[in-house]
């Protein structure tokens, strides 16, 4: 039996599955940070902003799926 078949645990699995993709997102781009930085400090301020603004928006969809999945797995105990 597939884990995806079961209703509650099929949307834990594929909720972990979004927050592991959006963790290695960030350490791709911390990655970046680290690589990029020594190789080219002229464009430093531009590549820090953008790569900034990119976590932003990953560490949002993080909230954004701890907030919603928290929202309705606890609704049954309020």
């Amino acid at each position: 039996m597939d884990v995806d078949n079961v209703p509650v645990l099929g949307k834990v699995n594929r909720t972990l599955n979004i927050l592991m993709i959006n963790f290695i997102l960030l350490a791709v781009v911390s990655l970046a940070l680290g690589i990029i930085i020594p190789f080219f400090p002229q464009v430093l301020d531009l590549l820090v902003a953008a790569l900034l603004i990119v976590m932003a928006v990953i560490l949002l969809n993080i909230a954004y799926n701890i907030h919603t999945y928290k929202k309705k797995y606890t609704k049954f105990f309020k």
